[in-house]
């Protein structure tokens, strides 16, 4: 086994830590000279030469990451993280493993402005820039930072962000977006019960939702190769994510989002036409006041389509409105299906049956595509007794009598 990775990580960690203690003993320095404590700058005034010192603090791991990104070192990033917060520690592995699959170059960070807001805590404003594809789309993003003091050194601790609760969530928003951070917490109760009801399950740990100030700043840490801009996000593992000004029916998106959240601490081996699927059946549909049918979003010709329709469609980069309206409509469609003709016990069974395939350790990604389709395939035949062209053609069957 080689040990150039490990050499690597340690140089990568090794320079985070002196620039930091470069960057400490300049501020002492500085400190003794004006006859003040190091652990000087109290909030929420800050000095030059606190803002100094914090903006050497947070250059230091920004080129840390560079450096990891470059050196296709994970390990090196992820010492950068603090692993104290898992979601955001999960969020973070994820991201970094779909940047590494995507088309990016000219990739920096720019440290804007930097500042201590107590002895522990920097909030840094960040310009992320590179540029996606073959095309070079350009993504240019602004945002704030927050950056924390641990026992291991200081460490990346995610947007910063205010933070509420309600009984059944955790949410996390951009202090300006408080009044809507209000109505999110309200639409997420009634998302929860919902759900409940609906389902007949509910998350095993209490659900985090972040809110974005943009949809750009949403796809950022998300997926960067999604092709459109969305309203919601959810991944096994991560914290349920959507945009902070979405308009319309908030309990809609909230219960749609609630629902990924509960099947995938379940199991990560969905498809995602069975993972859009249960969320658009059990989180959508309840509150639209119907199927898709029932409200009209899609006709039956449309519906009337093989499951080898949706297994050769990549999600993710569908930017055609209808094609994506089609996409979770007929998806919903096939999971009442399945609750209609086979009750929702079985429904229940196929989830655990899946749950019986090792996990991936990663986030969703197309080429996971074939194996995962197979896993549910599996499952349905232990569970009900039809193998995949049995199972489509049952599909075909019930669609064609609605």
């Amino acid at each position: 086994m080689s040990t150039r990775p490990a050499r690597r990580t340690a140089a990568i960690v090794a320079a985070v830590a002196v620039l930091a203690a470069m960057a400490a003993m300049a501020y002492i320095a500085r400190s003794e000279q004006s006859h003040r404590p190091p652990a000087a700058a109290p909030a929420p005034t800050v000095t030059l030469e606190a803002q100094a010192y914090a903006e050497d603090i947070v250059g230091g791991m920004v080129a840390a990451r560079l450096a990891a990104l470059q050196a296709h070192d994970l390990e090196a990033y992820m010492a950068l993280i603090d692993e104290r917060d898992t979601e955001y520690y999960t969020e973070q592995r994820n991201w970094y493993l779909l940047f590494q699959d995507a088309d990016t170059s000219d990739y920096s960070v720019q440290v804007l402005e930097a500042g201590f807001t107590g002895g522990d805590t920097i909030i840094a404003r960040l310009r992320q820039h590179y540029l996606l594809g073959p095309q070079k789309e350009d993504r240019t993003i602004d945002f704030e930072n927050r950056f924390v003091l641990t026992d291991a050194g200081w460490k990346d601790a995610d947007l910063n962000f205010s933070t509420k609760e309600t009984p059944h969530f955790v949410i996390k928003y951009p202090a300006q977006a408080g009044e809507q951070a209000v109505q999110v917490g309200e639409a997420a109760e009634l998302a929860y019960s919902s759900v409940k009801q609906e389902l007949g399950l509910e998350p095993r740990t209490k659900p985090t939702i972040k809110m974005y100030a943009t949809k750009e700043m949403l796809r950022e840490s998300t997926d960067i190769r999604i092709a459109y801009l969305f309203n919601g996000w959810g991944e096994r593992g991560e914290s349920i994510k959507m945009y902070a000004y979405r308009s319309g029916n908030l309990p809609n998106l909230l219960a749609h989002e609630l629902v990924h959240k509960t099947t995938l601490e379940i199991t990560g081996s969905q498809p995602s036409w069975f993972a859009e699927g249960l969320a658009t059946c059990f989180g959508n549909w309840p509150f639209a006041g119907g199927n898709a049918l029932e409200m009209g979003s899609s006709s039956l010709e449309d519906l009337t389509r093989p499951v080898s329709w949706l297994e050769t469609q990549d999600l993710t980069q569908i930017e055609d409105d209808e094609t994506r309206r089609t996409f979770y409509d007929m998806s919903g469609m096939i999971v009442q299906f399945t609750v209609e003709t086979y009750g929702l016990d079985k429904l229940h069974a196929v989830l655990n049956e899946l749950a019986e395939f090792p996990e991936s350790g990663r986030g969703y990604d197309y080429s996971m595509e074939p194996e995962l389709q197979s896993r549910l395939y599996q499952s349905i035949e232990k569970v009900i007794g039809l193998d995949r062209a049995a199972f489509n053609e049952a599909w075909l069957g019930w669609i064609a009598s609605q």
